[in-house]
């Protein structure tokens, strides 16, 4: 009956190895140190990183990428060119702001010059001018916060300022164009040969 009996000894089960697995051809034995031969130089720049990883390389996620800007870096001119920008457009919109304001006395040089009368402002009109003018600011307003957060963050800017003037201009001329469509006289006498 001994012979049938099933083998009793008890399964030995190996140790946990908690050391981390090897990976990217990490198989060097314990303890085993790479020492450069003493012949050669050694170059003062190990660390040179390649622009182009080979295929096996990159199929494995290799360490070696292209060297490139950090990200988020505007270059070196767009800080200055960014802030001129913003100081043209505050004096572009003092100006415009004043023409603005000047506007009714030139409506009345007009009509004095081409004999139309005496010009009389009306309240559309005083309401355009002051829609214009509080429009200027409120555009300069947020082309310089749009452009002081842009370069806080590192990124290009230069163009928002570009944008806000084009913004400025249209809101001017449309603004003229509204107080001139509302004038009948006016439109009348430049509109004759």
């Amino acid at each position: 009956m001994a012979e049938n009996a099933p083998d009793q000894t008890p399964a030995v089960t190996p140790p946990v190895d908690y050391r981390p697995q090897p990976r990217y051809g990490e198989l060097a034995p314990e303890g085993w140190t790479w020492t450069p031969p003493q012949d050669e130089p050694v170059p003062a720049a190990s660390a040179v990183v390649s622009t182009t990883a080979t295929p096996a390389r990159a199929a494995w996620g290799s360490a070696e990428r292209p060297v490139s800007a950090k990200p988020g870096t505007a270059p070196a001119w767009d800080r200055p060119l960014t802030i001129s920008l913003l100081v043209f457009g505050l004096i572009g919109a003092y100006f415009t702001i004043s023409m603005l304001g000047s506007l009714p006395q030139a409506w009345a040089m007009l009509y004095a010059q081409a004999e139309l009368g005496e010009y009389a402002v009306t309240d559309s009109v005083t309401a355009i001018i002051s829609a214009g003018s509080i429009g200027q600011a409120v555009v300069w307003v947020a082309a310089a916060v749009s452009s002081i957060l842009l370069l806080l963050r590192g990124r290009r800017a230069f163009y928002v300022p570009i944008i806000g003037g084009v913004v400025a201009f249209v809101l001017l001329v449309a603004a003229v164009g509204v107080v001139l469509a509302g004038d009948p006289a006016l439109l009348e006498y430049l509109s004759q040969p």
